[in-house]
């Protein structure tokens, strides 16, 4: 289980089918003020290392939206040039919350990363569920979010961010003795940017993957 951990942020992925509803909650945020911008066109490239494995993913927001689950996320794509591929990913940016909804192929089940709220302090917690079920092969699982720091800057590929919000999410399963962290994303967004910069954490401390936005 714990292996298979760190490749849930991953979006080099085919997209799983999906729930929709004619409902929305959509208050979407000024593009300036956003922690996520995306506006048609909205573009990010990363260089990412998995356990060793380096690729270059870009994803542009290609406009429209989908309604999951009673709510309306943006439409994007997800570009690896090591490969060639590309497939479709979502983002929702509104009501002060950032969220990826992106399909585990190896899993066989969409994942869903809450990586922040923009209106509330550091020290700021709260949980969500990874999956529509809140199971991942079977076990219950949920997502211990915290907001670590606000209001700093970051440096990614040698360029300084200010503005920038970082959280941390510890993925946690209960296989009947309560919830055990798994797993540790950090992630770094940057005001009017997006995500800047991510890295994903063994239970152990060590870190499996790093994600950095080139030159933006």
């Amino acid at each position: 289980m714990k292996r298979t951990l760190p490749v849930l942020i991953a979006v080099a992925i085919l997209m799983a089918g999906c729930k929709k509803s004619s409902k929305t909650d959509v208050s979407p945020v000024n593009t300036a003020d956003s922690y996520l911008p995306v506006t048609t066109g909205s573009q990010w490239t990363y260089g990412d290392n998995t356990n060793g494995t380096v690729q270059t993913r870009t994803i542009t927001a290609t406009g429209g939206t989908t309604i999951i689950n009673n709510k309306t996320y943006n439409n994007a794509s997800v570009k690896v040039t090591e490969t060639g591929t590309t497939n479709p990913a979502y983002l929702y940016a509104a009501n002060h919350l950032y969220a990826m909804r992106i399909p585990n192929n190896d899993l066989g089940l969409t994942i869903e990363l809450q990586m922040c709220i923009d209106n509330q302090p550091a020290g700021y917690s709260w949980t969500s569920l990874p999956t529509d079920d809140g199971t991942i092969n079977g076990v219950s699982a949920r997502m211990a979010n915290t907001i670590k720091e606000v209001n700093i800057n970051k440096s990614a590929f040698g360029k300084n961010y200010p503005n920038v919000i970082h959280t941390q999410s510890e993925i946690q399963y209960n296989y009947g003795g309560g919830y055990q962290t798994a797993a540790t994303y950090d992630f770094y967004l940057a005001k009017g940017v997006g995500l800047i910069y991510l890295t994903v954490s063994t239970s152990t401390g060590a870190v499996y993957e790093t994600e950095i936005l080139e030159a933006h």
